[in-house]
């Protein structure tokens, strides 16, 4: 007899009651684009009776937000880039666009055309109130949807959820600060936190601000690197930390003289965007309304605290920390708050942000609200729960503060964005200042930075939590190990049988799911199954010895396991291949030669040259990096070519993502001016020869060495053509072909936009050359790294 595999459910659905129809048509229990006008079944009684109890709202506008989360959400884009690329894509929006779509009826419905989001600075955030399929079918939008499309694709175009582009503008982020972002994926916020970073008005100034972004999970944070890639900042760091154990490292600061003792690291801003359960995603992640539990909130309560604490360690004296999340949960979001300001004692205080953004209608933070158990039974304190196993479950810190309390904290100053007052989703945010010293190193800080005379007590309690964080990251490491050991023996024992839970991630983020046997750090938006066993950190009763321990000084739990990634080196600004690349691009000798950086291993070393700006610079070149996981940095400015030069040439090409860096500092030695229909060549010819150009074009290629070149649009032609952005393109001279050095998806995007034509593909036989030489480079570098390796033993 064979064991066949069973299918999971397969059980429940043969003994599962047939329900009856009645006659009656059945309601959809999720949203389908296939029937966007269909009627959906969206009800959660518990949900219904926890926030009625809670008072977020009064009786009757209760009602109203209640019929209003059952309606589809609004799809919302952002305008990006830099403010000049930024006003030309808005033009387009506004003049061209927008006025073909007036009065567009579809099935008996009237679509509104896009409009902009009143409370978003100068008209870059709008609002489309038709769901996507409507849009893709119908004419009236076709081109629209195609504009939306490219634009994407372009960088020009960020597709967010409204209210999760808040945040970022509550943190009044100045050109050049230090930023960090620390639970970041899928970095939505984090491009908004670079444009804001890089958006200094000083042309041709290289941009010296930070931006670390953030996340515990692995796989998300390459989610940032994807999100952030098309803004090729060199201010850019992503990093792969558990938010609540982010690591010191010492790093000199302008502020911060060098020759004397280094400090940790510290930011003028820094967004918590936590985990969180997600209701106020409900519009749009309809499987909420099946999913929904009181104990969803109450599991990640101290998950959020600790890494809310652990930012306002990092935010410098004077600097602005942001604390969001996606849910209506007062758990979540005032408890977390009353907590944090209990422990900073003053240190951190609520800021007043009501005459921000004054066009964003909001409601004022509670100032109590219930804890209930999953029985829906209301506990006013952990007296009320009389066996210690079930006592574990509810952190002292969720209940709500005292009035005195209350009144001191101002949390009538956080935010609470509901749905129905401007067709979003629901968001919370609280905006802090950090107004004295909270740790020794702030305290040595604004010593310095003041010009004052430091105290010993202070330094010897500075050395003392750079000692206890090595400690703690050594111990880290370790924990790490044994739990990516532990996490694999979990999954492999509870893959075939545990039962999978939804878990929804921030408003701008697909479905992902996960086990109740969850190891890792939660995903940005977690939910729980009604009646799992939540164990969380109990608050101890406070004792006169317990007062007098600073802000977190125990050991952490552990940090996410660390996963080996390519080495990130310095390039010595003597080096042979920049003097090289400096003569044949006639770089301008004021571009710095100390910050490039190399990648790679072995003999690949050196392949592609990545750039960063100088205070990425000073955190790789400090002395504790390695306790830093970093995933990526750096915008690839140079890649050597996978087949050597036949003539004299620069082995070096040009890359596409590292063009509006070296545009201002190349002079016009290897610059080449085309009309439209020569690049219209460039991008719909698949290998196109001397002989298919013009010319005026021949003639200035054939005045130039064989190697990459610049290519540029005559400017009078493209202005002729309406275009919004200047297109300046790398491309490679051949013996006798110049083609352009983008990827496909970028190429296919380019000639869509401008031309509305697919490019050719490429001939068979120059794919199979290709391979070729790739593979030949690829036997290039496995022998010389065997070589190397024997001449090192």
């Amino acid at each position: 007899m064979g064991f066949g595999k069973k299918k999971r459910g397969a059980y429940k659905a043969k003994n599962k009651p047939v329900e009856e129809n009645n006659g009656e048509e059945k309601k959809q229990k999720y949203f389908d684009e296939r029937k966007p006008y269909a009627d959906i079944e969206r009800d959660n009684e518990k949900f219904k009776t926890y926030y009625q109890s809670q008072e977020i709202l009064s009786p009757e506008e209760f009602e109203e937000f209640y019929q209003f989360i059952k309606t589809i959400l609004p799809s919302t884009f952002r305008i990006t880039g830099s403010k000049s690329t930024a006003m030309e894509i808005l033009e387009v929006v506004e003049k061209v666009y927008v006025p073909s779509m007036q009065n567009v009826v579809i099935d008996g419905h009237r679509i509104e055309p896009p409009k902009p989001l009143p409370w978003y600075p100068d008209n870059l955030g709008w609002q489309v109130n038709a769901p996507r399929l409507v849009i893709k079918k119908s004419p009236e939008f076709q081109k629209f949807h195609k504009f939306m499309v490219t634009e994407t694709e372009a960088g020009n175009i960020s597709r967010q959820e409204a209210v999760s582009m808040v945040p970022p503008l509550l943190m009044d982020i100045q050109p050049d600060q230090w930023v960090l972002d620390m639970c970041a994926a899928p970095g939505s916020k984090t491009a908004q936190i670079i444009e804001a970073v890089d958006s200094s008005n000083k042309l041709n100034e290289m941009p010296t601000g930070l931006v670390v972004a953030n996340d515990a999970d692995y796989k998300r944070s390459h989610m940032l690197v994807h999100q952030s890639k098309r803004l090729q900042s060199p201010c850019f760091m992503a990093t792969n930390h558990d938010g609540a154990h982010f690591p010191n490292i010492h790093v000199p600061r302008d502020d911060t003289p060098e020759g004397k003792l280094e400090l940790p690291w510290q930011f003028d801003r820094v967004l918590c965007d936590v985990p969180c359960s997600g209701d106020g995603t409900i519009r749009k992640n309809e499987k909420i309304w099946d999913n929904w539990t009181v104990a969803g909130g109450l599991s990640l309560h101290s998950t959020q605290v600790q890494i809310f604490a652990r930012g306002c360690q990092l935010v410098k004296v004077g600097g602005r920390i942001v604390y969001s999340t996606c849910s209506f949960n007062p758990i979540e979001n005032e408890a977390v708050v009353a907590e944090v300001l209990r422990q900073t004692k003053g240190a951190i205080q609520l800021v007043d942000v009501s005459t921000q953004l004054p066009e964003l209608k909001r409601k004022s933070g509670l100032s109590t609200w219930k804890v209930t158990n999953k029985e829906g039974v209301y506990l006013h304190s952990l007296e009320d729960i009389p066996e210690d196993r079930q006592r574990k479950k509810f952190p002292a810190s969720a209940f709500p503060p005292t009035a005195e309390e209350a009144k001191e904290m101002h949390l009538e100053r956080c935010l609470r964005i509901y749905p129905h007052q401007q067709d979003t989703g629901g968001f919370f945010v609280a905006v802090f200042e950090k107004v004295a010293p909270l740790t020794a190193t702030d305290r040595v800080s604004l010593a310095r930075i003041q010009g004052k005379a430091i105290a010993d007590a202070d330094l010897e309690a500075a050395k003392k939590e750079m000692e206890e964080v090595e400690t703690e990251t050594t111990d880290a490491a370790a924990d790490a190990a044994d739990a990516a050991a532990d996490a694999a023996a979990v999954v492999a024992e509870v893959a075939v049988d545990a039962e999978v839970t939804e878990v929804t991630s921030s408003p701008e983020t697909p479905m992902i799911t996960t086990t109740e046997e969850e190891v890792t750090p939660p995903a940005k938006r977690a939910s729980v199954v009604d009646g799992a066993e939540i164990e969380v950190n109990p608050k101890k009763v406070k004792t006169s010895k317990d007062e007098e321990k600073k802000l977190f000084e125990g050991k952490p739990k552990r940090d996410v396991p660390g996963i080996k990634e390519a080495p990130f080196e310095m390039m010595s600004p003597n080096s042979p291949d920049l003097d090289e690349i400096t003569q044949f691009y006639g770089l301008n000798p004021s571009f710095p030669r100390d910050q490039f950086l190399l990648r790679s291993e072995g003999s690949a070393k050196g392949r592609s040259l990545y750039f960063v700006s100088s205070s990425i610079k000073k955190v790789l070149e400090s002395k504790d990096f390695g306790r830093l996981q970093t995933v990526n940095t750096g915008v690839r400015l140079f890649v050597r070519q996978s087949t050597p030069l036949v003539e004299k040439g620069c082995p070096f090409r040009l890359t596409s993502e590292g063009l509006p860096l070296l545009d201002t500092v190349m002079t016009d030695k290897r610059r080449i001016t085309v009309n439209m229909d020569a690049l219209k060549t460039l991008l719909v010819e698949a290998f196109p020869i001397m002989e298919q150009f013009p010319e005026d074009v021949r003639k200035q290629v054939e005045a130039i060495e064989m190697g990459c070149c610049i290519v540029h649009v005559n400017k009078a032609e493209e202005k002729e053509s309406q275009m919004t952005v200047p297109i300046v393109l790398p491309v490679w001279k051949g013996k006798n072909s110049l083609n352009v050095l983008l990827n496909k998806k970028d190429k296919r995007s380019l000639a869509q936009r401008i031309f509305g034509m697919i490019p050719e593909a490429t001939p068979d036989h120059l794919v199979q050359r290709s391979t070729e030489n790739q593979e030949l480079r690829q036997e290039a570098d496995r022998k010389a790294a065997l070589m190397e390796a024997e001449q090192q033993k």
